[in-house]
């Protein structure tokens, strides 16, 4: 269909373009072929009298123009996806599609493999696409889901009740606790962990590099005037408990993730000497997807492993 000489069908490809940065990813995404999505391009180019995107080290990057267009396509894709599920069934067993989710590596770590054994059973034509988060202290409250659903076209969110936008809907996932975690060869905590034992220790603490905010607990304890020696920092939580086996060093995560490191290593969780306050996370998604039927079903799969 054209309207005002462009082929709307085209403004698939240009959104497929700017998320895989690359002609055959691209079409793979929308099962064409690359000369195919070549052509597109070609005729995309002609009516925009733009390069539209630029070769750069082997990823075709958007020009300024697709920069500043990119929103408004996100946007009428988003619309007319709605309008065409509207009023009908949704089979899981039957549907082929991809969803984009961006959390934490802690929530993916704790979370994800279980959904995505649930979707092999029932849903194996849903894949998932991960992106972590990495919260930025100056980034304004709410921006990061801005960023990814309104131009990255996340299709969920997932991150901290505190940080959640106010511009797109949001649901409560589920709540978790801290805990600590040791080696079970640790000489220190044999006869328990006082405070002033805990605040003596070598810590290892997760923390998102130049510009991220502390981490929960470090940010709890200063908010108490207290101050714990940090002997390791590291940008992952999956490279917390390397730190911990076979050293004297403690680490304070969130309860689920302790317990899952207990499950893989030889490690103790422990009760911190003082409670920290429980996070809640939050699943969060475009305003025009509010209604689509596939989401509404991922969101309610995501709850359901929540609880368990």
């Amino acid at each position: 269909m054209r309207y005002h000489g462009l082929d709307l069908n085209l403004l698939a490809v240009l959104d497929a373009l700017f998320t895989e940065q690359h002609v055959t990813r691209a079409a793979g995404r929308l099962h064409l072929t690359q000369s195919a999505v070549s052509a597109a391009l070609g005729r995309l180019r002609e009516h925009f009298d733009d390069p539209l995107f630029v070769l750069v080290g082997g990823s075709m990057l958007p020009t300024s123009l697709m920069q500043q267009l990119y929103p408004r396509i996100h946007d009428v894709l988003a619309i007319a996806r709605d309008i065409a599920v509207a009023n009908t069934g949704f089979d899981p067993g039957n549907t082929q599609r991809r969803f984009k989710i961006l959390a934490s590596d802690y929530v993916i770590a704790v979370l994800m493999p279980h959904v995505q054994r649930q979707l092999a059973k029932i849903a194996p034509g849903i894949d998932l696409q991960f992106v972590t988060l990495v919260p930025q202290r100056a980034v304004e409250q709410g921006g990061l889901v801005d960023e990814a659903v309104e131009q990255q076209h996340c299709d969920l969110v997932i991150l901290p009740h505190a940080h959640r936008s106010l511009r797109h809907p949001s649901s409560a996932l589920f709540e978790d606790g801290f805990r600590t975690i040791a080696c079970r060869d640790n000489p220190h905590i044999t006869d328990g962990l006082t405070l002033e034992r805990y605040l003596a220790l070598r810590h290892v603490v997760r923390a998102p590099g130049a510009g991220g905010p502390g981490s929960m607990e470090a940010e709890f304890l200063a908010s108490q005037g207290l101050e714990r020696r940090v002997a390791v920092t590291v940008e992952q939580f999956a490279l917390i408990p390397e730190f911990v086996l076979g050293s004297d060093c403690i680490a304070t995560l969130h309860q689920r993730l302790a317990l899952l490191y207990a499950q893989r290593f030889s490690l103790l969780v422990l009760e911190p000497p003082l409670p920290i306050p429980p996070t809640l996370q939050v699943m969060q998604w475009h305003a025009y997807q509010d209604s689509d039927p596939a989401l509404l079903w991922l969101r309610q799969l995501l709850l359901d492993s929540a609880t368990i």
